[in-house]
């Protein structure tokens, strides 16, 4: 299951690597592909900067996956995942491609693996209390 949790946040630092050099290479393509509005390259140089951070984030993260920041950045990308849908489909703010669409469509689908892996751990780590001692009943006497 570990090796499920690193494979993920690869994948969803991969995403992020390649929106956020995109965003800070070639600013004004990347901001036509994901906004109707005015081009303003600071805003678009910060987003990239900041995909780039949390790319940075998610590699840490596999190398040492602690329930902590698995769990911080599943929440990060459920915030990014859920801010992207908003404005494609509700918005309209952002273009409906099949870019946009794909990357939303993976990093929610990261957020929801890292989250339901999370949670089936502390699962297994929970076991059962067993009883033991008596169960209430009376034990009858073995027969000679």
């Amino acid at each position: 299951m570990e090796s499920i949790i690193r494979f993920t946040l690869l994948l969803a630092a991969a995403l992020y690597m390649s929106w956020g050099l995109a965003l800070v290479l070639a600013p004004e393509m990347s901001h036509a592909i994901i906004s109707y509005g005015p081009y303003d390259p600071t805003t678009t140089a910060m987003f990239g900067a900041a995909m780039i951070g949390m790319m940075i984030m998610f590699v840490i993260a596999a190398y040492d996956p602690e329930r902590e920041i698995v769990r911080a950045l599943a929440a990060g990308l459920g915030g990014v995942g859920f801010t992207a849908a908003y404005l494609i489909f509700i918005a309209k703010a952002m273009p409906l491609r099949p870019l946009t669409v794909i990357s939303l469509v993976v990093d929610l689908a990261a957020c929801a693996t890292l989250f339901l892996m999370e949670a089936r751990l502390d699962l297994r780590k929970q076991k059962p209390k067993v009883r033991r001692g008596s169960t209430g009943a009376r034990r009858r006497p073995a027969r000679a």
